[in-house]
Order: structure tokens, then C-alpha cells, then sequence
């Protein structure tokens, strides 16, 4: 999708677009549903709380053209609750199952940004309606950021269904084996095949979860109001699944360096909950060279498990690698 209308601005005293009104249910769902175009400043405080919640001081230590620069990752979860413009989010009782997200460049701190989405799939499968959106980012000069295609149960209990098989099993398994040597502290297509990357490890935290879930802006769910969660059958909050999008993120980019910032993959399955408090490690293993749109790509297994080995999130990730 394209972000050519002309957007609706947000921040400093603007009306924020996340106000929709409509019930976040499954048969409220329009195809070709357009969210956007938004214009977001990356300002300092958004950067802050993408590093405070992620864990991850590296996103805001980057450069474009020059000035202090951000990861397109911190933008990931404004894609995803894009739909809040047209839907009232605190009616949102999703599950996030699958997502696709590739990365194009860094963002300047201080740009404005568009982005934008849409619908663009639903349909059914084991008794639960899935919703597809497409949505990207582009900065002040029309750069492509990041895009994203991301699957959703739109409205169901989440105590029913967390955990459970949900998404289509991938065409090839994760199998998270490694061979017994060091990680790798930075990409070659030299490496031999199932070589481990250097893990990314955090404990994840309510005030982690509060903020990159949205609390701050009013919103109540499973990852930010423990009795919200009790309500819906859970026994304390669950973390959001996209917050292991930015973990993985923060292995590859360290061990890719700005090639998975200006030309990353990652396309991920979250088959198992977390939760608040949880020590949830980011694992990879190299696969090998694999082609993408013409340029030779390396890519590897990438896995999220808790302290109790058990994978949250499996899938594949690759980038362009710069040798020497």
C-alpha cells in the first residue's frame, strides 16, 4: 500500500488519531479498510519509551545522512494499532498470531513520518475469525521506513486460546538446534550452517508492558491492567506478542549491523504466551545464503523462548551481509 491522500497530523497538541469508535469485532471488519495517512514526529519522548519498553538502547543509537537516528522497529506498534483509528481499542480482544516486517531505513530523530494501512484479508479457521492488515511508514522525504503484514484473531477470550495452534503451521520447522560454538558477533556467509548468533535476553517488566502497550494513552487491556486480565480468564497480565518483534530485532541488527536496518527480514509465528516478569531470551541460528529480489541474502532460524526453554515466537529472518 501507498501513503498518497494527504495525512492527518498528530502530536504536540493535535488530536491523536487513535479515537475510532466502532466495536473491534470480527464481523465489523471491511476489506480494503483504509487506516490513515498519519503524520507522527519521532520525537525524543517516542524514542525513549521504544527504549525503555524494548530494553534496548542500541534502536537510539544510530545515524541517517548524518544526525541521531532511531530503528524503524520502535515504529512497528503504531503499524499495528492503526486500526485504533477506526475501531475503539479498548474493545480490542485480539490475539496477534502472525507478522511479516521488513525494514528499509533508519528514522531521523525529529522527522515527521507518514504511515498508513489497510485490510486487506479475513477468514476462518477452527471456530475464530483472522483479520490481515498491511501498513508502512515512510519519512518526511518519502523514504520507505518499515511495512508490515500482520494477522490477527480479532476479538476472541484470550484465556481460550493463548497458547493453543493457532496460526498455520510453518512449511518448515523451527528446530532451534545449534552447533556447540560460540555465537557469532557478526554475519559472513563463511559462518557454517546452524552456527548460533549472540542471544538478546530481557525480563520483561508491567511498567515495560504498560508503556509499550499503549497504557499511557488511555488504553486498558491484557497488557496493561492485571484485573483486565483476571476478566478475561488470565492470572496476570500477558506481554503483546509484537514486543518479541523488537527483541528479535535487537539480535539480528547486532549481529547484521545496519544492513538489517536498511534491508532486514523478519517474518515470525507466536505460538506461546508470555508474561509480566518472564525472562524471555532472543536465539538464532545461521541457515545459510538465500535469494531475495536479485541480492544474496544470509539467512537464519530465529527463535524467542522463556526460562523454561519453551519457544514463544519462531520464524526466519535475512539480510544483505557487508564482509570485511
Amino acid at each position: 500500500m501507498t501513503t498518497t491522500e494527504q495525512p492527518a497530523t498528530v502530536g504536540g497538541t493535535t488530536t491523536p488519531w487513535w479515537t475510532g469508535t466502532k466495536a473491534a469485532l470480527y464481523e465489523n471488519i471491511e476489506i480494503g479498510e483504509q487506516f490513515g495517512p498519519f503524520e507522527i514526529t519521532v520525537d525524543d519522548r517516542l524514542v525513549r519509551n521504544y527504549v525503555f519498553a524494548q530494553d534496548d538502547p542500541t534502536a537510539a543509537a544510530l545515524t541517517h545522512d548524518g544526525a541521531p537516528a532511531a530503528h524503524p522497529a520502535l515504529l512497528c506498534n503504531e503499524l499495528l494499532f492503526l486500526f485504533y483509528a477506526n475501531y475503539d481499542g479498548n474493545t480490542a480482544e485480539g490475539l496477534h498470531t502472525h507478522e511479516d516486517i521488513a525494514f528499509h531505513s533508519p528514522i531521523r530523530i525529529g522527522e515527521k513520518v507518514t504511515i498508513g494501512g489497510r485490510y486487506v484479508e479475513t477468514y476462518e479457521r477452527r471456530g475464530q475469525g483472522y483479520v490481515v492488515m498491511e501498513a508502512e511508514a515512510r519519512g518526511a522525504d518519502g523514504r520507505l521506513l518499515v511495512t508490515r503484514r500482520g494477522t490477527e484473531i480479532m476479538h476472541t477470550r484470550a484465556a481460550d486460546v493463548v497458547g493453543g495452534s493457532r496460526a498455520p503451521a510453518p512449511a518448515r520447522p523451527v528446530t532451534g538446534e545449534t552447533l556447540d560454538l560460540e555465537p557469532a558477533g557478526r554475519a559472513s556467509f563463511a559462518l557454517d550452517a546452524r552456527t548460533p548468533l549472540a542471544p538478546a535476553a530481557t525480563r520483561i517488566s508491567q511498567e515495560q508492558m504498560y508503556v509499550f502497550s499503549w497504557g499511557g494513552r488511555g488504553f486498558s487491556n491484557i497488557h496493561t491492567d492485571a484485573a483486565g486480565a483476571r476478566k478475561v480468564g488470565m492470572d496476570r497480565t500477558v506481554a503483546q506478542a509484537m514486543q518479541q518483534i523488537g527483541y528479535l530485532s535487537r539480535m539480528c541488527t547486532a549481529f547484521h549491523g545496519p544492513s538489517f536496518v536498511t534491508g532486514g527480514h523478519l517474518s515470525v509465528k507466536f505460538i506461546h504466551p508470555f508474561y509480566v516478569d518472564d525472562l524471555v531470551t532472543a536465539r538464532g541460528a545461521v541457515l545459510g545464503p538465500v535469494d531475495h529480489d536479485g541480492a544474496r541474502h544470509l539467512e537464519s532460524e530465529v527463535w524467542v523462548e522463556n526460562e523454561a526453554g519453551v519457544k514463544t515466537a519462531v520464524g526466519w529472518a535475512h539480510a544483505p551481509v557487508v564482509e570485511g
